[in-house]
Order: structure tokens, then C-alpha cells, then sequence
């Protein structure tokens, strides 16, 4: 959304023909859609419209000013056009101030920006996530918080000083940036506290985001004064519906995960502990069948599987497995023919020099009711046979 805030800002900045600026405006509609008309109107009026709204919007608009010129004789100025419709017609705006632009892009990013950073800060974090929240629930699509927090942050501060510390913490910032997402929205909570907000996006995706930055942040190349300077991050991940259905409590969940990241020693992503744990799990020590889907496709692999849910299941491999990686699995939990179950890598640790714990992550929505009835019904009865032998 700043990619497109920036270049319409440049647009109205630098093009001085009224016809050339509709026509540019309107080549940067065509790339990026509804939003950027969105952007459009909160960058001259400052209100703020939902995409749909705004695309329908911006086309009466250019009537309107069409109109305009066609009375007058002359080429309407766009803004002058934006100006009468939503005091004239449209009636959103009562008593609009005239300011250009430049001064209010410097207020605005001001009140909205922490200065540090360059993220949005915790003012906006909370606008922003009231507000996706409320799209989330309109549109009934999943959305994902991120609660970051740089390990051990106090002791650069202690030992190279505040100066060193901010550098650290923005470059720390510049990580999460660039690791991010186009859609997804980045702030600066507090102190070494960051957050991303991520919409339309499940659990599953969102710890790979998540991972990805982590990772990234820990193999940063950091010095001072020749001394190198270890630094890693540690996160927790809440989603709405699954965990909350409201800012306050999707935060509250967010950061219990990150407590629950720090408390397993650092330099981490924990999901929620409730929705870390939502199906039966039991021990599955056996032999299964798996086969990586896409490009890198290398055929079937037999690994060793731990444990298995409904939601997912846990093997052991001498290959450390991509975060996001599509495995098909050959299960065979009973005496019917194996399951075929498709499913997204999301956890890869470290047991040993050698070997790595792969947690693989299926989607109830993807499975057949069948396959589902067949893996609710096996683990039942295993749970039963294992309280028996109690």
C-alpha cells in the first residue's frame, strides 16, 4: 500500500497537465485495482473509502469532471473536480481545508510513523488492525498476527550503548520490511516489541512468513567497531477467527505465544498454545511413504513419522525440509488401503547434526470427509487401547 501511496504522491507531484495526471492516475488503477483508488482519495480528502467503493467513486468522479469542463469551457483541475463532488454531490465532505500536499504528507507521516523505524506506529497498528479485522469479518477471510521481539535486546544497549541499539532496531525493521508480504502491514508496538499484520492469511502461511524473518534476522551481518553482534528474534502468532475474533484478544493471544517463544529458548515462532494443541495427538513410530510436490518433485522417500493428528502429522528425516514445502503422504494407519493426504511443511527443528524433526500441517478443508472419518475414527480407538493398557 505505500508502493502505491508513493507513486501517486509523485504523480500529482510531478505531472502538471490535468488530462496527463487522469491518464497516469488511471495507468496506476490498472496495475494495482480498487486500492489504489482507495489511496487516491485518503492521500486529497484524507477519507476513507473501501476499495469497491472508491473504484465506483474515482469513474463518477471523471464524469463529474468532464461535466465540469464541458460547462466551463475549459480543462477542470482534477483536484478542483474531487473537491465540488464531495461537497456538492456526494456531500462527504462539510468545510474541507486546502493544504498541499507536501506539508500534509509531513504532518501525516508524523502522527502516523514511528520516527525510528519508518513503521507504522502503535496508533496505527491499532487503526489497522480494527480495520482489517472488520474486512476479515465482512468478507469472512482468515487474518494472522505476528508479536516480534528482539532476544536479549537490553544487553546491546548495556554493552554498545542507546546509538548502536537503535541502528540494530532499524535494521531489524528494514528486515521485517523487505520480508513482508505487499498486503501485509508492519509496526513498531513498543520499545523492541514489532508486529505484522497479516491479511487474508491462515496460521500455516503466516509461520512461514514468520520463519522466513526470523531466520533472516538471525543471519544479519551486524558490527560495531569491528565486533561482531549476535542478535536473533523470537515471535508469536495468533489468527482471527481461530483464536479471537477481536483486536484486543487476538493481541492478547499473539503476545501469550510469544512468552510461550522466549520460554522455549528464544530465537523462535510459537503459535497460540490453544491452537497449537486443537486434535488428539498420539505416537505414531512407523515407516511412511512421502513424496515433495512441485518442481523439485525427487520422488517417494521413506522417513520415519513420531506422532499424528488429524490437524498434522511429525517424522524424523536426514534432510532439512523448505517451510512451506507440499508433501503428499502415504499413511497407512489400519488394515484399508494407505491414505493419500497432501499437506504443508510448517516446523523444522533440529534433533541432532544429522537428522530434523519435519512437521507437516494438513488441511481439514482440504480433506475428504472420508479420509477424516477414517483418521477420527483410528485415533479414537488408539487412544482407547493406550488407556486400557494403563
Amino acid at each position: 500500500m505505500e508502493m502505491i501511496r508513493d507513486s501517486i504522491i509523485k504523480c500529482l507531484n510531478e505531472v502538471l497537465d490535468e488530462d496527463e495526471l487522469v491518464a497516469e492516475l488511471n495507468s496506476i488503477i490498472d496495475d494495482e485495482g480498487n486500492r489504489a483508488c482507495q489511496v487516491i482519495f485518503h492521500v486529497l480528502t484524507h477519507l476513507d473509502l473501501q476499495p469497491e467503493e472508491a473504484m465506483d467513486t474515482w469513474h463518477r468522479i471523471i464524469t463529474h469532471r468532464e461535466g465540469m469542463s464541458s460547462k466551463m469551457e475549459r480543462s477542470v483541475n482534477l483536484r478542483t473536480a474531487i473537491c465540488d463532488y464531495f461537497c456538492s454531490v456526494n456531500h462527504s465532505l462539510k468545510n474541507p481545508k486546502v493544504v498541499e500536499i507536501h506539508v500534509f504528507e509531513k504532518t501525516f507521516k508524523t502522527s502516523r510513523y514511528d520516527s525510528l523505524t519508518g513503521l507504522f506506529n502503535r496508533l496505527s497498528f491499532d487503526e489497522e488492525l480494527s480495520r482489517e479485522i472488520s474486512r476479515a469479518r465482512r468478507y469472512d477471510t482468515d487474518l494472522s498476527l505476528l508479536f516480534f521481539d528482539l532476544d536479549d535486546f537490553k544487553k546491546v544497549n548495556d554493552i554498545y550503548g542507546h546509538p548502536v541499539g537503535d541502528m540494530v532496531l532499524k535494521k531489524v525493521a528494514n528486515t521485517i520490511m523487505s520480508g513482508k508480504r505487499t498486503e501485509d502491514i508492519a509496526a513498531r508496538y513498543g520499545g523492541e516489541e514489532l508486529v505484522l499484520i497479516l491479511p487474508k492469511t491462515g496460521k500455516n502461511n503466516a509461520l512461514i512468513v514468520g520463519e522466513r524473518i526470523r531466520g533472516e534476522v538471525e543471519n544479519m551481518r551486524l558490527e560495531h567497531e569491528g565486533e561482531k553482534i549476535t542478535l536473533t528474534i523470537s515471535g508469536g502468532l495468533a489468527s482471527y477467527p481461530v483464536n479471537a475474533t477481536d483486536a484486543s484478544e487476538l493481541i492478547k493471544c499473539a503476545d501469550n505465544a510469544l512468552y510461550r517463544a522466549k520460554g522455549s529458548g528464544k530465537n523462535n515462532i510459537a503459535l497460540y498454545s490453544i491452537d497449537r494443541r486443537r486434535f488428539l495427538r498420539i505416537d505414531f513410530v512407523q515407516n511412511i511413504e512421502i513424496r515433495k510436490l512441485g518442481f523439485n518433485d525427487t520422488g517417494i522417500i521413506d522417513v520415519m513419522a513420531k506422532n499424528i493428528s488429524v490437524g498434522g502429522l511429525l517424522f524424523e528425516h536426514n534432510v532439512k525440509f523448505d517451510l512451506g514445502t507440499r508433501i503428499q503422504l502415504n499413511v497407512p494407519i489400519d488394515e484399508e488401503k494407505p491414505l493419500l493426504i497432501v499437506g504443508t511443511v510448517i516446523r523444522v527443528e533440529t534433533i541432532s547434526n544429522k537428522m530434523y524433526d519435519i512437521g507437516i500441517s494438513i488441511s481439514l478443508l482440504d480433506m475428504d470427509k472420508n479420509i477424516k472419518k477414517r483418521i477420527v475414527r483410528w485415533l479414537n480407538f488408539k487412544k482407547k487401547v493406550s488407556e486400557i493398557e494403563r
